[in-house]
């Protein structure tokens, strides 16, 4: 799998693990088994969850973070010198689990470059079988670990 820097998202969320895109991508309804009730309302069919991130088609809704970083006309909040501000830090925090990993993702982004950080990430989105895995669905028979 390539890196798609599209699908980085201002906040540092990789949106191409996001169970609503790997279900689309791979057509299986497993990834959304666990998925957020919010983002499960109105949609019936897999075309439903053809989202590209926050800097595409995007089907999560409005995001402060979105807006303050295209406002700063910056590709991420590593960009920002503010970084991590209160926006990142009440995200992170919210309870919803695939948040917690933004701003470590964005610290890491920052130190090593996005090409070393992808490199180091990247295990995550398969298992070691090669069954793609999402933010809410990691493959029965085996796992890399917790993404």
């Amino acid at each position: 799998m390539e890196f798609d820097v599209k699908q980085l998202a201002y906040c540092g969320i990789y949106c191409e693990q996001c169970s609503g895109r790997v279900a689309f991508l791979e057509q299986d309804w497993k990834h959304l088994e666990n998925f957020s009730p919010k983002f499960k309302a109105g949609r019936p069919n897999l075309s439903d969850y053809d989202c590209e991130g926050c800097k595409g088609r995007n089907l999560c809704g409005s995001c402060k973070i979105k807006d303050c970083a295209s406002e700063k006309n910056i590709d991420s909040c590593t960009g920002c010198g503010e970084f991590p501000c209160s926006l990142l830090i009440d995200f992170e925090t919210d309870g919803i689990p695939h948040h917690q990993w933004a701003i470590n993702n964005l610290r890491s982004i920052r130190e090593h470059g996005i090409e070393a950080w992808f490199a180091t990430f990247h295990p995550a989105l398969h298992c070691e079988c090669g069954t793609r895995q999402s933010w809410y669905h990691t493959c029965a028979a085996h796992t890399n670990g917790p993404l």
